[in-house]
């Protein structure tokens, strides 16, 4: 649930006050339907789910509900949020799931660079740790008769999946550190095509 809620603060954090369906449609083009584990249909609920909890507010136009007439603004507590997720996602490693470094990376430049070199190295001295800690699990699994065999390839895709990342997150942090990328505070690297949102050449200061 956090996924979704920081994906959808995040959104919503760009084009606010957006519609519904302007925000349905975003997340569409980003193909969250495959690495965010999110039906397209449930989007509107989950606006409304946040708007319910006080983390968004409604601007509805006309009379009805309908969830295409109604556009989204963070509220205080929604920006607070929002940040607390995202900053989760970034500093916690958690190798069974890997779409919130992936919903994390999406709002990155919401952040200043500095927080996010350390967050990067954070997060290779955790995998390292799990890279020190996998044979010792495996060689539990192995010594305990009441274990399936099988389980250690279960424990070996993970470890698998920790390397790469292990990998990815230092030369991630090569290129950050080199300059590349934008982020808050910072003159944007990347302009929008010209007809899409302005907003998308914005980069906002994160809370003091």
């Amino acid at each position: 649930m956090s996924t979704t809620r920081l994906l959808l603060l995040g959104v919503v954090r760009i084009f606010q006050p957006a519609y519904g369906y302007q925000l349905r449609r975003e997340l569409l083009t980003w193909n969250v339907q495959d690495w965010a584990n999110i039906n397209p249909g449930s989007i509107y609920t989950g606006l409304r789910t946040l708007a319910k909890h006080g983390y968004l507010v409604e601007l509805e136009e006309g009379a009805g509900r309908k969830p295409g007439r109604t556009s989204y603004k963070l509220t205080t507590d929604g920006e607070t949020e929002y940040f607390s997720l995202l900053r989760k996602a970034l500093w916690s490693v958690d190798g069974f799931r890997p779409d919130q470094m992936q919903v994390a990376l999406s709002f990155l430049w919401s952040l200043r660079r500095d927080e996010v070199l350390a967050a990067l190295e954070s997060r290779i001295v955790q995998l390292e740790q799990l890279a020190k800690a996998a044979p010792f699990a495996e060689r539990q699994i192995l010594e305990d008769p009441g274990t399936p065999d099988h389980v250690l390839e279960m424990l070996r895709i993970s470890s698998a999946r920790d390397a790469g990342e292990l990998e990815w997150t230092r030369s991630f942090h090569t290129r950050v550190a080199s300059g590349e990328y934008s982020f808050a505070g910072e003159p944007p690297q990347w302009q929008p095509q010209p007809g899409t949102s302005t907003h998308w050449g914005t980069i906002p200061d994160p809370p003091d």
